[in-house]
């Protein structure tokens, strides 16, 4: 949110100004205002408008956030939601040709969640601890994550979530991270659902609902990109 107390407005055009060795006619030269409009806008008898605090920006070489003061506290005070309604979650995706299971803890807190996620679960224990945080909108919920327990640094993780892609208890999204394999960015598809499955049947059918499918590579080709279709989730099967 930013301030729009007329006073500060005007108080940042003078010091802006002045900074520049400007006087209030050069100023108004230069955004096609009258020395008097200038005057008016520094003494606070009246408001700039929108074009003209651009055209002002433009002319000392400013961002807008710098003449009109951003206010940082009101922002931080929103409070953001967990929108999965539970603290323990699971996601599943595909890597190096299997299925990998990761556990995510959520703990809510008045202005933030905070999530730590345990990557590759492999017998009794899991191979990595990833820590960050979730935010989320009424679309879309997106969790940042960082390694800062074994390697940190670049080894991070996106993971973001289609909210309106729920099919009974399964959300569907996008997992961006580094391939183990090359070291290089990677997308996937994945699954998150408060669910741990252990029947080898119903992880196959995960693994086959997380396999490209030919309709989204040809639209991968034809749109230079993924747009994930929920509308369309069932089609997301190769059938053999």
């Amino acid at each position: 949110m930013y301030n729009t107390d007329i006073e500060y407005i005007g108080k940042k055009i003078r010091d802006y100004r002045k900074a520049k060795n400007m006087s209030m006619q050069e100023l108004g030269d230069a955004i096609g205002k009258s020395k008097a409009t200038i005057a008016k806008y520094e003494n606070n008898d009246i408001l700039v408008d929108m074009l003209t605090v651009l055209e002002i920006c433009n002319v000392f070489n400013v961002d807008i956030n710098d003449l009109c003061e951003r206010m940082v506290k009101d922002v931080e005070n929103i409070k953001t939601k967990n929108p999965f309604n539970c603290s323990l979650l699971y996601l599943y995706y595909i890597s190096k040709n299997g299925l990998v299971l990761s556990s995510i803890e959520i703990e809510e807190k008045e202005y933030a969640n905070y999530v730590l996620m345990r990557n590759g679960f492999k017998g009794d224990q899991y191979t990595q601890d990833y820590a960050g945080v979730l935010e989320s909108s009424s679309n879309t919920a997106f969790f940042c994550l960082t390694n800062a327990v074994n390697n940190p640094g670049l080894d991070k993780f996106q993971i973001e979530i289609d909210l309106h892609s729920k099919r009974e208890n399964m959300y569907f999204g996008m997992f961006l991270g580094v391939s183990d394999n090359t070291h290089r960015p990677t997308a996937r598809k994945c699954i998150l659902m408060p669910e741990f499955i252990k029947s080898k049947e119903r992880l196959s059918q995960i693994f086959e609902e997380l396999k490209v499918s030919e309709e989204e590579a040809k639209d991968i080709i034809d749109t230079k990109y993924w747009d994930m279709k929920t509308n369309k989730m069932r089609d997301c099967v190769i059938k053999i």
